[in-house]
């Protein structure tokens, strides 16, 4: 009922957008108004959960070609402190904020059935809303997203967690996302932790909760880093848009995928466009991240070598300066790790060789 009525709601709601496609408002939640966008459409919404410190915005980049293929509606939000969202000048805490989320959706005329697609902190966000609500939630996509499991005392106390953040770990851990919701988790290749142990607790801990039903499926985002929408947006699309196909509009599965298929094969067009344009890509970050050296920006460096990396997996060259730009900053470990993955890649790396070599006296 809702969905039919929902453009005589925001006609009434927001007179100003009645005649448009994209509804773009701030709704007062109790308190604090929320900055809602929604891609009008029918049938069961999808909302999206930022990171932290991502506003709504991040999802750009994917969310009206998933409108497009799903024809139906699509909301992002600036949680409270983000975005066009009021300030957050006290913390309200993770509970009073999905309460807040709640008020905001039924005012837009969103109050019953939804599926969730969250990223990194979002993770938790989306936890708390399924387990509030399950009879809600018909089915979530989790990117890259925070788990519990990951943060245990050792690991909080190594990361000087706030008062805030060990609070929201305490919530999710006595309101874990219910079993019965099916889930998709797509976990990053490259993690945010590479070099580190916590690189394979990240990835066993999602895998344990893979684990727990058989509703859940995880998939490895390969030769992406923690915001794989963005290097590898057709993995995400084809994950949103088939669990919703499958789990929340069964009945319009067979419309959904072939508009899903007629998507793709334009984006692999544009992929192999791209592809040519950008070719010597490699070079150029290269040259990039040495200029960065120049001027002595090191920490600036480091991202830019670990982009290219990233970007090209398979190139002794790259993890040669990422090495080299960790021992200017003076992480042997890291310069160590890096040479020997060059070396392995090219046993004929002459550098890497003498590099090794001097590390090891």
């Amino acid at each position: 009922m809702k969905n039919l009525i929902f453009g005589t709601l925001i006609a009434l709601l927001f007179p100003y957008h009645a005649n448009s496609q994209e509804i773009d408002t701030l709704i007062d939640v109790g308190g604090y108004k929320l900055h809602f966008n929604v891609l009008n459409g029918k049938g069961i919404p999808l909302l999206f959960e930022a990171g932290g410190g991502n506003d709504g915005s991040v999802w750009n980049g994917i969310k009206k070609k998933i409108a497009a293929i799903t024809q139906a509606p699509i909301i992002t939000y600036d949680r409270i402190g983000l975005g066009k969202s009021s300030p957050n000048n006290t913390p309200i805490g993770i509970e009073n904020e999905i309460a807040g989320l709640k008020s905001g959706l039924s005012k837009l005329g969103f109050d019953e059935h939804i599926m969730l697609v969250c990223h990194s902190l979002g993770g938790f966000y989306a936890t708390l809303y399924a387990s509030r609500f399950p009879n809600d939630v018909k089915a979530a996509v989790f990117i890259d997203a925070n788990l519990p499991c990951f943060f245990t005392e050792e690991h909080l106390l190594k990361m000087e967690a706030s008062k805030n953040f060990r609070a929201i770990i305490d919530v999710i851990n006595k309101n874990p996302l219910p079993v019965t919701i099916p889930v998709i988790d797509i976990v990053s290749e490259q993690t945010l932790f590479e070099g580190t142990p916590d690189a394979e607790r990240w990835k066993k801990c999602h895998q344990d909760f893979a684990s727990l039903s058989p509703e859940r499926k995880e998939i490895i985002a390969y030769e992406t880093g923690h915001y794989v929408f963005n290097v590898n947006k057709q993995l995400v699309i084809n994950a949103i848009v088939t669990l919703y196909a499958n789990k929340v509009m069964p009945e319009k599965k067979a419309s959904i995928l072939e508009r899903g298929y007629e998507q793709a094969q334009v984006d692999a067009n544009e992929d192999r466009r791209n592809l040519m344009k950008y070719w010597h890509s490699e070079n150029d970050l290269n040259e990039w991240g040495y200029a960065l050296l120049q001027k002595n920006e090191v920490k600036k460096a480091i991202e830019v070598f670990k982009l290219n990396v990233l970007l090209h997996p398979e190139s002794a060259n790259t993890y040669d300066s990422l090495g080299e730009v960790y021992l200017k900053d003076g992480n042997k470990e890291l310069a160590i790790q890096n040479y020997k993955h060059s070396l392995k890649l090219n046993p004929n790396n002459e550098n890497a060789k003498k590099v090794l070599k001097q590390l090891s006296n």
